[in-house]
């Protein structure tokens, strides 16, 4: 069966908690591709410290999927984590852009898309200082204005609303129980009824799947593994795919 996980913290955060869950949740060997990663945008290259990642409409993962025989089953494919390009100063209208390409190129494949809306209830609760607090910690280099925010994160929402509604895909809530005073992440409490709640789709019987979290062992072999393609202190670095096969014969793609 294949996943494609298209996102950025939240998914790169819950990243072994995916795999093993989706692992634990198929009866047969899967193939997953992702593109995720902290502060991840949709279009263009992004930084984080010293690495740097590439939007996620023209990296590698789509040729690599193209160059795949056809699944068996429909793809199953996610695409949440919306908001960041809106702290890189994006227009919501471009954003929207890069998300309807990707939802063009999974529904060309017959998937069964789960999207996201952006975490509207924590975003529009979020005062001055903890705007600037995390805009500081997060996007350091970011001009945004807290009086723009609200404005920005409605505009965008409506567009993945509508873009739900263009590609008849169920556009998903990302409930404001689940954040505390990180107005951008998921909790660790919640983050496996939370997944569990937004891939239940994926199965007929939704009880199956289970995103516990994973050991640190587990985890550290997820996130260690290298994307097709990075820049480290601004050196290209790439990495032949799949990063990881089990013995099982499941193959984990990273973009």
């Amino acid at each position: 069966m294949r996943f494609i996980l298209l996102g950025a913290s939240n998914v790169t955060l819950a990243f072994p908690r995916l795999w093993h869950g989706l692992r634990r949740a198929c009866s047969e060997p899967l193939e997953m591709f992702a593109a995720h990663g902290h502060g991840r945008s949709f279009g263009t290259w992004s930084r984080i410290g010293p690495r740097e990642l590439p939007g996620i409409v023209p990296c590698r993962l789509w040729n690599d999927l193209a160059a795949q025989p056809p699944s068996a089953e429909p793809p199953r494919a996610l695409i949440t984590d919306i908001g960041n390009d809106l702290l890189y100063g994006v227009d919501p209208d471009q954003i929207a852009e890069w998300v309807a390409t990707c939802l063009e190129r999974l529904t060309a494949m017959s998937a069964r898309v789960v999207l996201t809306q952006l975490p509207l209830a924590s975003a529009l609760g979020l005062g001055r200082a903890r705007f600037r607090f995390f805009r500081s910690m997060f996007f350091p280099a970011s001009t945004v204005q807290f009086g723009d925010l609200a404005t920005m994160v409605t505009r965008l929402n409506q567009h993945i609303l509508d873009l739900g509604r263009e590609h008849h895909i169920p556009t998903l809530d990302l409930r404001g129980q689940w954040y505390g005073f990180d107005p951008i992440h998921i909790r660790r409490r919640h983050r496996n009824p939370a997944w569990q709640e937004l891939l239940a789709s994926w199965f007929d019987d939704s009880t199956v799947a289970d995103f516990r979290a994973a050991s640190p062992t587990q985890s550290l072999r997820q996130w260690r593994q290298r994307p097709s393609e990075r820049r480290w202190f601004g050196r290209e670095q790439n990495a032949i795919q799949p990063a990881l096969r089990e013995a099982d014969g499941s193959t984990l793609w990273l973009y």
